[in-house]
């Protein structure tokens, strides 16, 4: 009979759900999962953790008993079923679902929809394959792909390739790191104790009543054990946050710097790089001290964008793509919203090209990125 590991992998591949989902949602430590996966002598010490697997990996009653069985958990005779199908219940399968082919105004958060970027992730990845964990900044305009990039950093490494683009790379890093997001633009991020309490939540520690930064950095010190990530997206919102002040910043400076054995780095985006951001007397600057690699987003590469404009599910005439290029600078932004524009015209079997007129008028807020360009 296949191993646990054996079994659990296969179901996990042929529900096509990745390492960090499944732990989230049977509530268990993602390094817990790992060891499930990878060593055979590991194992789930309680039914409940693997009756929570088989309900989210959608078992059949068979496949749950062997998953049972593998586990050395035999099943009680006067215990209800274990699974409960209840997918056909719901008013609409998102398993039917489809990703949209253009991303529009939200930021990316599915892998298989990013493109490009290809010398700034071999940059970052680089950086963090060793300890201790080095801090990056990522330095970039609205609507220059600060928040995707972040997106795509934290899920590429546990997406399995069958959620991928053929050729997509998602082994930049081995398995075993833990990713934290934290959105500045998110009002709760910007109070101490709910944004100290949100990373704690995601690092699955214990969360101190009070929640405040000494006894924070106290749970840090005494349960961190993971490599850990902390991505802190549009830093500027939480320099702005008066609850946010000297002696925080002071505490996540020395967090980067003398905590955890080196196993903390923190991944700030902003529009300008660190050294440039100017601070109130209140926010003193050596927090961004830490952070000695500054990276640039601008537009992709050629090859980057023919890519992304190659995954039309209808292909586009070489001079649209010549015009959709031109037009975009090449901006993965501006490449969405012009892609889009011609697809849709073509899915409605519209031969004129009224759709370049409106795909313009929908560029125009971000008119500055091309002036970047000129700039340059």
């Amino acid at each position: 009979m296949p191993s646990f590991a054996e079994l659990l992998i296969s179901y996990m591949k042929r529900c096509g759900i990745s390492n960090a989902e499944l732990a989230k949602k049977i509530k268990v430590r993602r390094d817990v999962l790992l060891e499930w996966l990878t060593d055979e002598f590991s194992l789930p010490l309680e039914r409940d953790e693997v009756l929570r697997c088989a309900y989210h990996l959608n078992l059949t009653t068979a496949e749950c008993e062997n998953l049972l069985l593998a586990a050395g958990l035999v099943e009680d005779d006067n215990e209800p079923e274990p699974v409960k199908l209840i997918q056909s219940n719901l008013p609409i399968s998102l398993n039917t679902w489809h990703s949209s082919p253009f991303v529009i105004g939200p930021p990316i958060t599915e892998p298989h929809q990013f493109f490009g970027r290809e010398y700034i992730l071999k940059r970052i990845f680089d950086v963090w394959k060793y300890t201790p964990l080095q801090h990056i900044a990522i330095v970039g305009l609205k609507r220059s792909g600060k928040t995707s990039l972040l997106h795509y950093l934290r899920r590429i490494i546990d997406t399995p390739a069958e959620q991928l683009r053929p050729k997509q790379r998602n082994n930049w890093l081995s398995p075993g790191y833990q990713w934290i997001f934290v959105d500045f633009q998110d009002p709760r991020m910007g109070y101490q104790e709910s944004l100290l309490r949100h990373i704690l939540i995601e690092l699955d520690m214990p969360v101190p009543e009070p929640c405040d930064l000494v006894s924070f950095m106290e749970i840090i010190d005494n349960y961190l054990e993971i490599p850990t990530l902390i991505l802190l997206d549009e830093i500027s919102a939480g320099l702005a946050s008066p609850d946010l002040d000297e002696q925080f910043w002071w505490g996540m400076r020395s967090l980067g710097s003398h905590h955890a054995g080196g196993k903390i780095g923190f991944l700030l985006t902003a529009h300008q790089a660190p050294e440039e951001m100017i601070l109130d007397d209140n926010k003193p600057s050596p927090f961004f001290n830490i952070f000695g690699h500054v990276l640039y987003l601008g537009p992709l590469t050629e090859p980057e964008t023919l890519s992304l404009i190659a995954s039309s599910p209808i292909p586009f005439a070489p001079a649209d793509i010549d015009w959709i290029m031109h037009q975009s600078g090449q901006w993965p932004a501006l490449l969405q919203i012009l892609c889009h524009a011609r697809l849709t015209a073509l899915e409605e079997g519209k031969t004129d090209e009224t759709w370049k007129t409106e795909a313009l008028r929908r560029m125009n807020p971000y008119r500055y990125l091309l002036e970047k360009n000129q700039d340059e």
